[in-house]
């Protein structure tokens, strides 16, 4: 249909994006179509879930699920970088989903804002613009930032441990448990330097009153002299003249349960980096011997950067807690009351222990309150090679020494983490206020309109809470669509409307006497766009007809947006 059709080029045809924003406040959820949910993990058969253990399990799946190991498969890659986004499932959390038709593209960054209210307190909870929900009481300042937390042993993921004769895949009892004599198996910690952790006959548990999360300890049912946790060395966990921080919580229990903290006369030790080695073997001339390539112990270099243990003080209810550092020569500790007396126990909440080296000082720090400090006389490489040891000690010839038989079952630590920084008062405070370490509370993931909160003392917030305030703007994306159409002086000089036809209908190929001279020229009054195969695809109608010029070209242009 030439003539009636014409050709756009593409310097014809501009496209432009832009963001619109709207502002949602509200406190019914109901009516922006958003809604609340409480999330909980379930070891059950998954033909039996519930609702919270459907949601769970896909959220887990989607957006947790070894996160830092398996990045690539998660949505959400764009939102932040690797380690700026904190995510860390436990057992349980509480979700709030936005509908799509009021977050659009996404909740902008930054513009989240959710009051809750449960058991008498009143939450105010926003985004960091990269991901992480916090606490505006407590604020995202003077925290630690994740790089410098070189080992991180929470353990997120014990509860799915806590009962070793349960099938975690299938829901099912096992017909003979791979774990007689408690949890053994290699894995990675909780950090973002994805330390080598192997458990020995460890077991997990959980205090009611400790957050909903799970302590480590020795089975129960094992001799304890084989339960040990080994991290394998690594350079950044070795300090010499460097500062660096150690730290977790635990749960003094003074009752007859088996938890009471007092492990017996002599020695318990917490954290060791001492003793032996792993070697390659020393034949290499043998490699086909039988046993040729096994890995050889030797001693390892007797200076280490630190030795954590507890000693009983003057009294049999006093506990002492060590931080030892030897560099082959001198030897500097400093040491602190883990607890003074067993009455003075206060069993509904965890304790925080910080053991930090600062400059030339050697610190010990009890719920944020500096307890004593000594100066750090080392004066030589404090370094080895040898791994690190929760729960014992390993001797020069590789066979282990942990101390009393009790004392793995009754020291029950969580949160063990080792930062390559000291930290200043206020930080401390800020980390033994956290449980965590870090200001996270959960994620807020913006193109999906999820809010999720993870953190132990906020996991079950929508669990008989109230939302007071919810504010957020949303995103939408909108694209300006502009086509310039060019008629030139000598096109579209005809007109097939039936009004120009002596006969007006469209049969009659008789065009009027009037629109026969060269004075005649058509109006145009619309300007359609069609594909190639003819379709109209938009229509732009004109205020007034214009004239078609034979003395200059024309130019329409229409805009529209999509």
């Amino acid at each position: 249909m030439a003539g009636i059709f014409k050709k756009l080029s593409a310097n014809d045809i501009k496209i432009t994006p832009f963001e619109a924003h709207k502002q949602y406040n509200t406190t019914d959820l109901a009516s922006i179509g958003a809604s609340t949910a409480s999330l909980a993990w379930s070891g059950k058969n998954k033909n039996t879930f519930s609702t919270g253990s459907k949601k769970y399990y896909q959220i887990d799946k989607l957006y947790y699920r070894n996160y830092i190991r398996e990045r690539a498969h998660r949505l959400e890659l764009d939102d932040a970088t690797y380690t700026t986004q904190e995510r860390r499932l436990y057992q349980s959390a509480s979700l709030l989903s936005l509908s799509q038709k009021t977050f659009g593209s996404e909740v902008q960054p930054s513009s989240f804002n959710l009051t809750v209210s449960n058991g008498g307190n009143t939450y105010t909870i926003t985004d960091d613009g990269f991901g992480n929900l916090y606490d505006t009481s407590i604020g995202k300042d003077n925290f630690p930032n994740e790089d410098n937390r070189v080992f991180y042993l929470s353990p997120v993921n014990g509860f799915k441990r806590t009962d070793l004769t349960l099938d975690i895949e299938t829901g099912n009892q096992y017909v003979n448990s791979p774990f007689p004599d408690g949890y053994s198996r290699t894995f990675y910690d909780d950090s973002y330097f994805q330390n080598v952790v192997t458990y020995e006959g460890i077991s997990f548990d959980k205090q009611s009153n400790l957050y909903n999360i799970h302590e480590l300890g020795r089975y129960d049912n094992t001799d304890s002299n084989s339960s040990r946790i080994i991290i394998e060395n690594r350079p950044y966990l070795n300090f010499n003249d460097e500062d660096f921080a150690i730290s977790f919580y635990y749960y003094a229990d003074s009752d007859t349960n088996g938890y009471s903290i007092v492990g017996g006369t002599g020695r318990d030790y917490i954290l060791t980096k001492e003793g032996a080695q792993s070697a390659p073997p020393l034949n290499t001339n043998s490699l086909r011997a039988s046993g040729s390539l096994d890995v050889a112990i030797v001693p390892s270099n007797p200076a280490y950067p630190y030795r954590i243990y507890v000693e009983e003080g003057s009294i049999i209810t006093k506990l002492d807690v060590y931080l030892e550092r030897f560099d082959g020569e001198n030897t500097s500790y400093v040491s602190g009351s883990l607890y003074d007396t067993a009455g003075s126990i206060d069993s509904n909440k965890p304790i925080h222990i910080l053991l930090q080296k600062t400059g030339s000082k050697l610190q010990v720090w009890k719920n944020g309150v500096l307890q004593n400090e000594t100066n750090d006389n080392t004066s030589k490489p404090c370094q080895n090679q040898s791994d690190l040891v929760l729960f014992g000690k390993r001797n020069s010839n590789g066979s282990w020494y942990e101390g009393e038989n009790n004392w793995g079952q009754a020291f029950r630590p969580t949160q063990f983490q080792i930062w390559n920084q000291s930290f200043s008062e206020t930080q401390i405070a800020m980390v033994s206020e956290s449980f965590t370490g870090t200001y996270p509370i959960g994620n807020l993931f913006y193109d999906n309109g999820f809010a999720v909160l993870t953190h132990p003392k906020y996991m079950s917030l929508f669990d008989g809470g109230s939302i007071d305030a919810l504010s957020y703007k949303n995103t939408h994306l909108i694209t300006e669509n502009e086509y310039q159409c060019t008629m030139t002086e000598d096109e579209f000089e005809f007109t097939t409307n039936n009004s120009a036809r002596k006969i007006p209908f469209s049969q009659n190929e008789d065009i009027a006497n009037f629109a026969t001279g060269s004075n005649f020229k058509p109006y145009i009054t619309s300007v359609g766009l069609y594909d190639d195969d003819g379709n109209l695809l938009v229509t732009g109608k004109l205020g007034q007809p214009i004239k078609a010029s034979s003395e200059t070209d024309t130019t329409f242009v229409i805009r529209f947006d999509t």
